[in-house]
């Protein structure tokens, strides 16, 4: 394979997930043999993968401004030196969901859905950057089919999807009933139509919450810090519930799954995925459904089942280099 010369822009990637997601790519890029200059805006996430790299002579990094209304202006946020080297290299992938325009050949993450489904001020600014690096880069990177959809049917001949699912056999976590979910203060997660649903359910069997933003009395309250002790906590249960109306891809589903759990979930286009053995669909925002499929969960008893694993292929995008 021929090495290659890439710029990736991690400027406004901040969140957990697209922490994660960066790193997985930087780090299969450089371990490929390429030259890669890393574009970021965010000390506190970039400094021990920078610090990691120092030794490393394929490895540039270029530190820009934290304000991320000038992220899609590459005037305003590069000299004319950091311009030259930028466009001299044999592409650029912008992590943001939006970037800035360049000579070369550019790809665009599209990780944030929500600006497409959802409107207020910050998410109609946003879908206009978003839109206007769909129209300028040569390829858009979707993790899953469905996020192509919301893709303006003219620009998804550019789409790459780089998400890959693989069929496994698990074993069955079978816990008495125990029911386990996720904490969040963001809307699209939908955490108090789970508290409600869970309530009644508590009544008869056992509910944890990982990292509630509050504490519900009727709930085991647990905090985790690393994934590690996350994913103990998940192997305690034998039964994840799940509410977001929209996901990019819902990795905490995929990694309920391969713990041996049944997966209680809202009927949405993230899962249209999943094998239905160990996996029971209801209505969105249903109360009623919800609880239905919880009980039907609970009376299932399974020694083994399927279970899907996700994983990204970024090898993929060398091959439209």
């Amino acid at each position: 394979m021929v090495r290659k010369k890439l710029v990736l822009n991690a400027c406004g990637v901040k969140s957990l997930g697209g922490v994660k997601l960066f790193v997985e790519a930087f780090e299969l890029l450089v371990e490929s043999g390429n030259k890669v200059t890393v574009l970021y805006s965010e000390d506190e996430f970039y400094n021990e993968l920078k610090n990691q790299s120092l030794e490393n002579e394929s490895i540039n990094f270029i530190k820009l401004t934290k304000k991320r209304y000038l992220h899609p202006f590459i005037k305003l946020i590069t000299n004319r030196n950091q311009r030259q080297l930028i466009e001299s290299n044999d592409a650029i992938v912008h992590f943001g969901n939006f970037g800035f325009k360049t000579k070369n050949k550019s790809f665009v993450l599209i990780q944030n859905v929500l600006p497409f489904v959802q409107k207020n001020l910050k998410n109609i600014i946003l879908k206009y950057f978003i839109k206007r690096s769909i129209k300028s880069s040569n390829y858009i990177i979707v993790q899953l089919k469905h996020m192509s959809e919301i893709i303006q049917k003219e620009f998804r001949k550019k789409v790459i999807e780089i998400g890959e699912i693989e069929k496994t056999d698990i074993v069955a976590n079978n816990k008495s009933g125990k029911i386990v979910f996720f904490g969040s203060d963001v809307p699209n997660k939908n955490y108090q139509f789970m508290v409600k649903v869970l309530k009644i359910v508590s009544k008869n069997s056992p509910v944890t919450v990982i990292n509630p933003p509050e504490k519900v009395n009727e709930f085991n309250c647990i905090y985790t810090e690393t994934q590690d002790q996350t994913m103990n906590v998940m192997l305690e249960n034998e039964i994840y519930f799940h509410a977001s109306e929209f996901e990019t891809v819902g990795l905490p589903i995929y990694e309920a799954q391969n713990l041996g759990l049944k997966v209680v979930v809202p009927k949405r286009s993230y899962t249209e995925y999943f094998i239905k053995d160990n996996v029971f669909l209801y209505e969105f925002n249903n109360v009623e459904s919800a609880v239905q499929k919880i009980k039907d969960a609970q009376n299932l008893k399974l020694k083994n089942s399927k279970a899907l694993i996700y994983n990204e292929n970024w090898a993929k995008i060398l091959e439209y280099i």
